[in-house]
């Protein structure tokens, strides 16, 4: 074995052994300030909301997995949209893929460049989960209210100070939420977040259990499809990616979560987040750096 592979192995393992020491320290959620608006609860009436320890686009930047996110912010703003605001939905084919998780990093992330103006929503009208995630506690206002008003946000946008984030929470689960998602008030929300913010992050329900995610997908620029690694399986996206062309929806890609991946050397894995071919409506793919290319090849890790 070469001095040089003997060197590039020790550097792995220190590099390992101090990401696992890292997510040791990471058990507790982070803090990060908001500007209060009109309308908030009590629970965040202090200034400050509880960021959980999977947002690592909050909690830890300067680890591997973010830059993932980063990878992804820079193909995705790589693709040809049209000029303008950009509307895009993070989807999945079923449940507990990450979607959620995905979509709140994504959108951190992209509300860190300068002079753009980023605004995250909670769609998931049935199985709303940002409020978990970002530890906004419990919110009446949202997404359903401003749609069961006919359209009017009034006071139902949260902002964050760092990253300068603006959240919509999904509020109440109402009694119909595809008719909701589908009515000239859902028009009237994103028209009027396109005139304020440069893009919109939209976190849908699951494809195949319900209609939301090809309502919401008609109206916005593109749709990520984020996939599960060694659970979902190849023929269930592939039903999920066709039922949003039906929907004439623009599949710019997939995100693969959940990896498993192994150091060269070294016998020992971690997981992470990492990411698979993003695609424009043409079909070029850009992969992100080191990602893997077949997902039905990698292994599962936890749900998160």
């Amino acid at each position: 074995m070469s001095k040089i592979t003997k060197a590039l192995e020790k550097a792995a393992r220190e590099r390992l052994h101090k990401l696992q020491e890292h997510a040791n320290v990471r058990s507790e959620a982070v803090e990060i300030p908001i500007e209060t608006p009109s309308r908030i609860s009590e629970a965040m009436a202090a200034g400050r909301v509880h960021i959980d320890p999977h947002i690592v686009a909050a909690t830890d930047s300067s680890s591997p997995i973010a830059e993932q996110y980063r990878i992804l912010r820079t193909n995705l703003q790589s693709l040809r949209l049209r000029p303008g605001p950009k509307t895009i939905v993070v989807t999945s084919s079923v449940h507990s893929e990450g979607k959620s998780v995905t979509s709140i990093n994504l959108a951190l992330t992209l509300a860190r460049q300068e002079n753009l103006r980023v605004v995250l929503v909670d769609a998931d009208l049935r199985k709303g989960s940002i409020n978990k995630w970002m530890g906004l506690g419990e919110r009446a206002e949202g997404l359903s209210t401003a749609l069961l008003r006919g359209g009017e946000l009034n006071g139902s946008l949260l902002k964050l100070k760092d990253p300068a984030l603006a959240v919509l929470p999904c509020g109440d689960y109402p009694e119909h939420p595809a008719e909701l998602l589908e009515s000239s008030s859902m028009k009237k929300v994103l028209a009027g977040l396109r005139e304020q913010f440069d893009v919109i992050v939209i976190d849908a329900p699951p494809v195949l259990p319900v209609a939301d995610p090809g309502i919401l997908a008609a109206q916005a620029d593109g749709v990520l499809l984020v996939v599960r690694a060694g659970k979902t399986q190849r023929k269930t996206v592939l039903q999920a990616q066709s039922l949003l062309r039906q929907m004439k929806a623009n599949v710019l890609g997939c995100v693969l979560t959940h990896v498993e991946y192994y150091l060269p050397g070294y016998y020992r894995y971690y997981h992470q987040y990492r990411y698979g071919v993003v695609k424009d409506k043409d079909g070029n793919g850009k992969a992100a750096a080191g990602s893997p290319a077949q997902p039905e090849a990698q292994s599962s890790t936890p749900q998160t």
